[in-house]
């Protein structure tokens, strides 16, 4: 028996060697499996064939997650290849003028921050981004479609996943089973009403900019990522937005851009209309489990610094499933 437990180490130790550069792409997949379990469970009262279901279940997340972070990530490359030095210095020149509503100690201090030597540096410090862009564009490509891959073999043997933990997890079958629904309706809860909230808050900004010109699919798509980060999430897009749209002539313009995302966005889609996309979440999954809001906002916090952009699934979804396993043995004890 000894030997058995030394050797069995011993291989999952050059297993997790051999397996280690995919480990990140392997976690997420099965994370995101497990969120969509639920929906498995409906697809599969309708569709009895598990290919057919895997594979459906594995395009709409290519199609609604993936494709448009592809999109995002091959258009910010293009986009900050484009800018011009000129571009910039106009800019911050135009928002040179709004300084003089602050103190003069603090606009003294912009100021010197905003010459035309720091001009210089940004856009010095601007261009390199883009080969590190364009590289690190090629290694998420990579890693979305590995993900994608390890998602459809989770989803397509999920059941024989499952039947085997049953056999070596020494807990009962019942509590088991459990255990991974009500983790999975948690994390179900919390990545749909997070998806469904980003959605809706990129295309009310992607339709208020526009009607100024802007591209409505690239804004609403980049709204939408900016959203998921929070406190400053929707400021990333609508101040530059406005500054731009200032620097331009339009005040009018850049006073609508922003009260609009204040207001609209921030206040009345995120404060009133976000519970009422969880309630949704939560009815069209037939589940009563609570969400701590707090909870969810730290635990994104920490993901993506943490983890990166990979962080705002990871986050939510380890500290759920913790809190799921926590819940579950204070109903067992």
């Amino acid at each position: 028996m000894q030997f058995l437990t030394f050797l069995t180490l011993v291989v999952a130790y050059f297993m997790y060697l051999t397996y280690k550069p995919y480990l990140m792409d392997i976690a997420i997949a099965s994370l995101m499996t497990i969120a969509f379990g639920k929906i498995d469970y409906i697809v599969s009262k309708y569709i009895k064939n598990r290919y057919i279901v895997s594979f459906v279940i594995t395009l709409i997340l290519a199609l609604l997650i993936f494709g448009p972070l592809l999109y995002f990530v091959v258009e910010v490359g293009k986009f900050i290849s484009h800018i011009q030095i000129d571009d910039i210095k106009n800019v911050l020149e135009k928002a040179k003028n709004l300084l003089s509503y602050l103190p003069k100690s603090v606009a003294d201090e912009i100021k010197s921050f905003l010459s035309d030597e720091k001009i210089k540096e940004i856009y010095q410090s601007i261009m390199p981004i883009v080969g590190t862009l364009t590289a690190k564009s090629a290694i998420f490509i990579k890693d979305a479609f590995l993900i994608v891959v390890f998602f459809f073999f989770a989803t397509l043997y999920g059941k024989e996943i499952l039947m085997f933990l049953k056999r070596i997890v020494p807990l009962d079958n019942n509590k088991l089973e459990k255990l991974f629904f009500s983790t999975s309706e948690v994390m179900s809860v919390v990545f749909y009403s997070t998806l469904l909230t980003a959605l809706l808050e990129g295309i009310l900004f992607g339709f208020i900019v526009s009607m100024y010109g802007f591209d409505f699919l690239f804004f609403s798509i980049m709204y939408a990522f900016a959203s998921l980060i929070p406190v400053i999430g929707g400021i990333i897009m609508w101040g530059p937005v406005s500054l731009y749209l200032y620097a331009n002539g339009n005040t009018e313009g850049a006073l609508v851009v922003a009260l609009y995302s204040i207001i609209v966005i921030s206040i009345i889609a995120d404060t009133f209309i976000k519970p009422l996309i969880i309630a949704y979440v939560k009815k069209f999954l037939d589940t009563d489990m609570e969400i701590n809001s707090l909870l969810i906002f730290f635990s994104i916090v920490a993901g993506l610094s943490s983890f990166g952009l990979w962080g705002i699934i990871i986050g939510p979804a380890v500290t759920t499933l913790f809190v799921s396993i926590l819940k579950f043995y204070e109903k067992v004890n």
